[in-house]
């Protein structure tokens, strides 16, 4: 998982991937406090993730965000409860 989210030309949209990481860290927590199931988790993530990301003249790196946004799906999908 990459430190930073690094800055690019011709990259995603800042606001959009802010967005997306804070639903998919909102399912995180979710499944750590048990108030949903894994398998709500796995299907909200995947309605998250299947929309496109809009690219801007300045936004995020899509290397690092579509790494980034990998690594919290498979935290999901490898979830276990505690």
């Amino acid at each position: 998982m990459p430190n930073i989210l690094r800055a690019a030309f011709r990259g995603y949209d800042k606001a959009s991937v802010l967005k997306l990481v804070e639903e998919l860290n909102v399912l995180l927590i979710g499944l750590e406090e048990g108030l949903i199931s894994k398998e709500e988790a796995l299907e909200q993530s995947e309605a998250a993730v299947s929309v496109p990301i809009k690219t801007v003249f300045s936004g995020f790196n899509k290397e690092d965000v579509d790494s980034y946004l990998s690594d919290l799906r498979e935290r999901i999908m490898n979830w276990t409860s505690r």
